[in-house]
């Protein structure tokens, strides 16, 4: 956290008000460590019998750690133990695009928190919410009970996050024989290419019961492994065949019109007879919207009935 830009910007800002919770959060910095403080009891704080002793205090304040994100959609402050056995997902998220900080998603329904406890920050997490959301982020993550550290991490997702450590292989590709060594991935078939994914993208295991359109448009591989053009394309529709795992989501609206125009043709040799015509991705891929200006293609393709749960009105480019 206190290496990224956002630390630099909140610690010039000084402090942030939560109009929800009428709470103040200050920033500060304290022997290399940002630090977040507010007072104790301050807005809608109640009394709870788990409260913690320092509830009586007139300060709380928590050293935040790590920053998760890239930027393009949101940035989400996270207070972690070293040993990984707890943390805070802080209240606070910067937004693409936003100069103000924002409510973190689904921490718009918490404006009451026990005083005087990690609430007072955020979401409470446990050592598997921990473990889980700095995983999903990293390249490397040790196992219990090797602290989570800088030292111990390999932070932000690099090639070994799929491949695995295959030193040998990156030297042998720079003298043009890569192929000596290949990477340590699997992806026999396409739901191999889709456990991994779903490792972090999830799939129907991530899904309840009662989840909203939002929710089920933010966890693509679940969306494509319900799509008829995956189940119907004999193994040959996985992620990549229309994003490039090594770069960026591309924005170039055509290129996956054509992705789709190259299984649905008329010929018999063609991998689906029926013919598109339009735009197939408006149509078949709706715009749904999940929080704070961020939306998502919901990739479960198909002629959408209930249009009512999805919203398909423009939004920023940065969102799609």
């Amino acid at each position: 956290m206190m290496k990224s830009e956002l630390a630099q910007q909140l610690l010039q800002q000084g402090e942030h008000n939560d109009p929800l919770r009428d709470q103040t959060f200050r920033f500060q910095k304290k022997a290399d460590q940002f630090v977040v403080s507010t007072s104790a009891g301050q807005g809608r704080a109640v009394e709870k019998d788990s409260a913690a002793p320092s509830a009586n205090a007139s300060t709380v304040s928590v050293s935040v750690n790590w920053l998760l994100g890239s930027g393009t959609h949101a940035q989400t402050p996270l207070a972690i133990h070293n040993d990984g056995s707890r943390g805070i997902e802080m209240r606070w998220s910067s937004f693409h695009g936003d100069s103000e900080l924002n409510v973190t998603p689904d921490h718009d329904e918490y404006k009451t928190f026990a005083t005087g406890t990690p609430e007072c920050f955020g979401r409470p997490m446990d050592a598997m919410d921990v473990r889980s959301c700095i995983g999903c982020h990293s390249t490397v993550v040790p196992p219990p009970p090797i602290p989570l550290t800088p030292q111990t991490m390999i932070a932000n997702v690099g090639c070994e996050r799929c491949h695995g450590p295959r030193k040998k292989h990156v030297v042998l590709a720079g003298r043009g024989l890569p192929e000596q060594s290949k990477p340590m991935i699997d992806q026999h078939d396409a739901a191999a290419h889709m456990e991994t994914c779903s490792a972090c993208h999830r799939d129907e295991r991530s899904v309840s019961a009662n989840s909203t359109a939002a929710e089920r448009a933010r966890f693509q591989p679940y969306g494509l492994k319900k799509s008829e053009c995956y189940l119907q394309s004999s193994g040959e529709l996985t992620c990549s065949t229309c994003h490039d795992p090594h770069d960026t989501t591309s924005h170039d609206r055509q290129q996956y019109i054509q992705q789709c125009n190259s299984c649905h043709q008329t010929q018999a040799s063609t991998t689906c007879p029926e013919a598109p015509k339009g735009d197939c991705i408006e149509c078949h891929m709706p715009l749904t919207p999940w929080t704070q200006g961020i939306a998502f293609r919901d990739h479960w393709i198909r002629i959408v009935k209930d249009t009512a749960s999805h919203d398909t009105e423009t939004t920023s480019e940065a969102s799609r």
